[in-house]
């Protein structure tokens, strides 16, 4: 089957918890991974080849990763043949089609963060095999959505030790990657899946409604994907929080660094959405501006 919607990211931003009240509702079906990785990732090779991937912290990630999912089978919390078809068998269209086993009254999607950043002769893929298909993009604090990809990418998850363990040098050559920007660079990436998704094939929401007013976030979104929004398939799930750390605060300087970097596009996400969010943003970018002058 063809899925009805993606979630697109935006990394670190809340993907994980609205992947765990997604699956909660009865007319929406989600595949046994989170992550498909189908769109951004180079076709055709089986995922079970980034066990030997020239990056040590893929290679680690991935090796972590089958582990779980191995374990799932063994006690029967997943179907080993679904893993099977995901891990080891050439990655084409039809076989990500495969993947998508709903019910035939419930409608399907999948949640990877990573697809925001597409380019868009990627996103020209998206659009050919399901162009009446629905996007929705989680937005956060871009400053602090790097800062916590950071801390993501130097954790025992890809084989590191931690944040407090990194360099100056370390943070200033990630800040400086080009592809960890891109994932914070919002109006650039909505401004590619714009071209070819109109606004009403779009949902676009904040990190910051899971702390302030989730059960109202997860009810538009089911609203958004015309599903029944009641209270019934809205459980106490949507208060908790997942995947969430408490980081140390970013270093004075790089955090003037940051500021400078993305104030112009604060500026212009707060003039697109004009909301308390974007308002905090531009507010908390702006002092940390005033106090690296001073």
């Amino acid at each position: 089957m063809i899925p009805d919607f993606l979630v697109i990211g935006a990394q670190k931003s809340g993907t994980t918890w609205l992947d765990r009240n997604l699956r909660i509702h009865p007319d929406i079906w989600l595949p046994p991974e989170k992550e498909i990785h189908f769109f951004d990732f180079p076709p055709l090779i089986p995922f079970f080849f980034l066990l030997f991937a020239p990056e040590r912290p893929i290679r680690h990630w991935a090796k972590n990763r089958m582990l779980r999912d191995y374990r799932k089978v063994l006690a029967k919390q997943q179907s080993a043949s679904w893993y099977f078809r995901y891990y080891f068998l050439v990655r084409t269209q039809r076989w990500y089609i495969s993947l998508f086993t709903p019910d035939s009254q419930q409608m399907a999607g999948e949640i990877t963060p990573r697809y925001a950043i597409m380019s868009e002769k990627h996103i020209a893929k998206v659009h050919a095999l399901m162009p009446n298909g629905k996007i929705i993009y989680l937005l956060r604090n871009p400053i602090d959505r790097l800062w916590s990809d950071l801390a993501m990418f130097h954790s025992a998850r890809f084989g590191a030790k931690g944040l407090h363990t990194i360099t100056a040098e370390e943070i200033e050559k990630f800040i400086q990657n080009t592809k960890h920007l891109a994932s914070s660079r919002y109006t650039n990436n909505l401004y590619r899946w714009e071209k070819f998704y109109p606004p009403e094939q779009i949902f676009i929401g904040f990190q910051d409604q899971i702390r302030d007013s989730p059960q109202e976030l997860i009810k538009d979104i089911y609203q958004f994907l015309d599903v029944d929004f009641s209270e019934r398939h809205i459980s106490g799930r949507i208060h908790q929080r997942i995947n969430s750390h408490d980081y140390p605060d970013i270093p004075q300087p790089f955090a003037h660094a940051l500021a400078k970097l993305f104030l112009a596009d604060i500026e212009t996400l707060h003039v697109r959405f004009n909301n308390a969010y974007t308002a905090q943003w531009l507010a908390s970018t702006q002092q940390a501006l005033e106090e690296g002058a001073g």
